[in-house]
């Protein structure tokens, strides 16, 4: 009942203006972001049979409709809501203070605007699949910088999978739980990560920090990273994760990812991953096939097919199945609304019979200390 209240107003926080979503305006022409291609995207032509100076009119027109909507967007996207910005200014402005009040704890500090970079997201969701039944479900992630200490150090703190953040043998799945896999309770946690800058060939991660639970339960781990490749033809990383946590005590994860850019708009990606540790049932894994697509300047498909198990587990293969994903902004660049849907087959004891599971899921994203818009789902 707890989480249905937070959730009930979280989505009262984020959705007051949401009969403005439900008309459809073109959005500014800014292009979406797929995580490991280029921004600079450009739309496929347009093959046509019509005589030159036809075809040339009917590009003019197109273009003068096009910039029309695009500044209705604009517009529209900058309408005064002073209660909305205030709720997101005032979220941000919270964090990045924290930040400034921390990292002077370290000697004198920076300017206000080296602690303005913190950055993150709130986000309520709604879930429901047939073997689960609903999840409300609140989440969120700070990013804030700790420049007295290092510029590749920061401060962590969110409620998210700790299965995703810290042994990492979890898909990550950002704000939004990922709808197949095993079903597992968000927890708070805090850390501190360093973070070398990415560039090709080979670099470290590392981080610690606790589950804020009781007792609590803390973590270290480090990281190796090698990347190699372009995405016009096929981009490989590999990393191996060394891990410590107290529930988990000692254990390891070995992910591998390949992406590629395919007809301009596509991007895919296989991931493979295993995982483990001395409480683990032997090694648990997963595997998927992912492929996102830029509809237009801040919208976005995606779609995956994959399955989780564990070796020792009394059911191998824990599950498998496909799920979708539209996201777009709504209302403000920094708020966006992801629909999804899930078809799954999921089995946990060996007396149970394997069963398809539908799954739906709503949910909003108000981001702070960035209006990036990202084509990779929350949800994955």
């Amino acid at each position: 009942m707890r989480q249905l209240a937070i959730f009930a107003s979280s989505c009262l926080l984020l959705a007051t203006y949401g009969n403005v979503a439900a008309q459809e305006v073109p959005p500014p022409p800014d292009r979406p972001v797929i995580q490991g291609s280029s921004p600079d995207e450009q739309d496929l032509p347009v093959k046509s049979e019509a005589p030159p100076e036809e075809v040339k009119q009917a590009e003019q027109h197109q273009d003068e409709e096009r910039r029309k909507d695009e500044a209705a967007a604009e517009q529209e996207m900058n309408r005064p809501d002073p209660w909305l910005d205030r709720t997101q200014e005032g979220v941000h402005g919270a964090v990045w203070r924290s930040a400034r009040w921390v990292d002077r704890m370290f000697g004198v500090g920076q300017d206000d605007q080296a602690y303005q970079e913190a950055s993150g997201s709130l986000a309520p969701a709604l879930l429901y699949d047939e073997f689960n039944g609903f999840k409300p479900r609140v989440r969120f992630r700070v990013n804030v910088p700790l420049p007295q200490l290092d510029e590749r150090v920061n401060a962590f703190v969110g409620r998210v999978d700790p299965d995703e953040f810290v042994t990492e043998q979890s898909q990550d799945s950002g704000a939004f739980r990922r709808q197949y896999g095993p079903m597992s309770e968000d927890e708070t946690i805090l850390g501190i990560a360093y973070r070398e800058p990415p560039r090709p060939g080979g670099r470290f991660d590392a981080g610690l920090g606790v589950r804020v639970r009781f007792p609590l339960d803390p973590y270290i781990k480090g990281s190796y990273r090698y990347t190699i490749g372009s995405m016009d033809r096929v981009l490989f990383n590999f990393r191996e994760t060394i891990f410590w946590q107290n529930s988990e005590d000692l254990g390891s994860t070995t992910r591998v990812d390949l992406e590629r850019i395919v007809a301009e708009k596509w991007l895919v990606r296989y991931t493979a991953s295993a995982t483990y540790s001395q409480e683990s049932e032997g090694v648990k894994g997963y595997t998927a096939l992912t492929a996102l697509h830029a509809l237009g300047p801040r919208k976005a498909l995606a779609f995956e097919v994959g399955m989780d198990g564990a070796s020792d587990a009394e059911v191998p293969l824990h599950e498998y199945g496909f799920k979708a994903a539209y996201r777009q902004n709504v209302l403000r660049e920094w708020l966006v609304l992801e629909l999804r849907t899930s078809l799954t087959w999921p089995r946990e004891e060996e007396e149970e019979r394997r069963e398809s599971s539908w799954g739906v899921g709503i949910g909003f994203e108000m981001f702070f200390g960035t209006e990036q818009f990202l084509a990779r789902p929350v949800t994955f």
